[in-house]
């Protein structure tokens, strides 16, 4: 069915994009829908051989179908078309198989049975459960409680989930807590590094729902002098204390302070940096403005508000699917506002009595924005950058 003639004098939509038609006149193909029927296909088969512990069967080197089947305790044809789909996406490899490409016969239904299967560098990087790097935790917890997801229609109309992760913060907070820690490790390190140090004998770090605590180690292992204050819930606690516990870095320099960040007493002018780590659009948006204005009030002359969070983007292009998608998991899950714009927040820090300073990037995906109090005379100052600048770091996980 071809498209309705445009409007007078509006220009036809360009090829490929919404409500363009194919060159010959035909509908697109509906590969984007495929797509995302896919997505959920590929997800679920991830957690599957996460729950299965099938990496971990191959951390020590390949198996064939029957000896991965055999580790895991589930039939080998299931298995195999379970580590066929991964070797398709990249997850697994097959050393050894040939296919017609390569000179080779495919593997067919009798070949799959000893086929070998091995961990593709990915895999071995970021799924292993033990791995330094690894998001295994993540892939489960990213998404939130898998239960709202179906519920989004009717969250979307009721203005809030039905049930909201803060109702149960020790149900869901801790897992997710430790799952996002080394992503948020590495990309607080960079920032760390980038920051001067400031000039004071013992720099104050204050850590505003602190999870496993990445931003606050992260500075006290930039900033040996330093000590750093981590608020969670105490809900939330435990994992950051065994965070500090585990860190060689911290060496007894962090306190952690179990209670609300809204609530909590915290030292009034005296902090270098406060950190607000993903946590401002979990917040309806009187309560974020609210703990933009008391990190701020925290701060002492030339301190720096450092904000990790996923903007709102200026316009809903491919590249910002990531961030969309984030804000629409809050929203599920959460009685949060999703996401907020750089404005709001520059906004917010302005009438905190800030000065909105450089923006990060320091990993694919990750904003940093940053503000300081005004030095005055004092020695160390802030960001020696124009507002609103943008940096874009090296970093990588090491």
């Amino acid at each position: 069915m071809s498209q309705p003639p445009p409007a007078s004098g509006a220009a036809p939509p360009p090829p490929g994009a919404p409500g363009a038609s194919a060159p010959d006149g035909q509908p697109p193909a509906p590969a984007p829908v495929w797509e995302l029927i896919h997505g959920v296909r590929r997800y679920w088969a991830v957690v599957a051989a996460l729950d299965l512990g099938l990496f971990e069967a191959l951390a020590h080197g390949p198996r064939d179908a029957a000896g991965l089947a055999e580790a895991l305790g589930a039939d080998p044809h299931r298995v195999g078309l379970l580590a066929d789909t991964l070797v398709a996406m990249g997850l697994l490899t097959t050393p050894g198989l040939t296919t017609p490409d390569e000179g080779g016969p495919a593997g067919g239904a009798g070949r799959a049975a000893e086929r070998g299967y091995a961990l593709a560098p990915v895999a071995a990087h970021y799924l292993l459960a033990g791995a330094r790097r690894s998001m295994a935790t993540l892939v489960r917890t990213g998404p939130g409680p898998h239960e709202r997801w179906p519920e989004l229609a009717d969250t979307l109309r009721r203005g809030g989930p039905r049930v909201r992760v803060e109702d149960d913060p020790g149900a869901f907070y801790p897992a997710l807590a430790r799952g996002t820690a080394p992503v948020q490790r590495a990309v607080a390190t960079a920032i760390a590094r980038e920051l001067p140090v400031p000039a004071g004998p013992e720099p104050l770090v204050v850590d505003l729902g602190a999870g496993a605590a990445p931003w606050a180690l992260a500075f006290l292992q930039a900033w040996p002098a330093a000590r750093g204050l981590a608020v969670e819930l105490p809900e939330v606690a435990h994992v950051t204390e065994e965070a500090a516990a585990a860190s060689p870095s911290a060496g007894g320099r962090l306190t952690v302070l179990a209670g609300s960040y809204h609530q909590v007493e915290l030292p009034e002018a005296a902090a270098d940096v406060v950190v607000l780590g993903h946590v401002l659009r979990a917040e309806p948006r009187a309560g974020a403005r609210q703990l933009v204005a008391r990190a701020a009030a925290t701060l002492r002359p030339g301190g720096v508000l450092v904000v990790a969070d996923y903007p709102r983007p200026d316009r809903p292009t491919p590249a910002a699917t990531p961030d969309l998608l984030m804000a629409l998991t809050i929203l599920a899950t959460t009685g949060g506002q999703g996401a907020f714009s750089v404005d709001d927040l520059h906004g917010w820090m302005r009438d905190a009595g800030l000065e909105p300073g450089a923006t990060h990037h320091p990993l694919p995906g990750q904003t940093v924005l940053t503000a300081s109090r005004p030095a005055g005379h004092a020695a160390a100052g802030p960001l020696p950058r124009p507002p609103g600048s943008t940096v874009t770091l090296s970093t990588s996980w090491e």
